[in-house]
């Protein structure tokens, strides 16, 4: 089964792409990955505001298996290898994998949290 993702308008086959880390995130007391996206755009106006701002960010909180998937997007290993990684390590917990990691690349993709390498 291959799953396909939109990027720059191409079809491109997504388990050969390898998706690379484009915000800061960090690690909670838990172990679980918080991601910092900017409230506002990458733009004049909005980081003009941003600096006016107490919190100019959201998070974006994962779970263990986010955090796992966030974790080996180093711009190294391609979506392929991820998933046989989470395969590995959570076995049918995460099943239908590609399904689900094509869903949750679609998300950080949305919010320009990776981009591909």
């Amino acid at each position: 089964r291959h799953l396909l993702i939109m990027v720059k308008k191409d079809a491109q086959n997504l388990l050969t792409l390898r998706p690379k880390w484009s915000r800061d995130w960090e690690k909670t007391t838990s172990n679980l990955t918080v991601i910092h996206v900017p409230k506002f755009g990458n733009h004049l106006f909005g980081n003009w505001i941003m600096k006016k701002l107490k919190n100019p960010y959201y998070s974006l909180k994962l779970d263990e298996v986010g955090t796992f998937v966030w974790e080996h997007c180093n711009g190294l290993e391609n979506v392929q290898e991820i998933g046989e990684k989470l395969k590995k390590k959570y076995g049918n917990k995460v099943e239908p994998v590609y399904d689900r990691l094509g869903i949750f690349f679609k998300h950080l993709e949305k919010s320009k949290s990776i981009t591909w390498v």
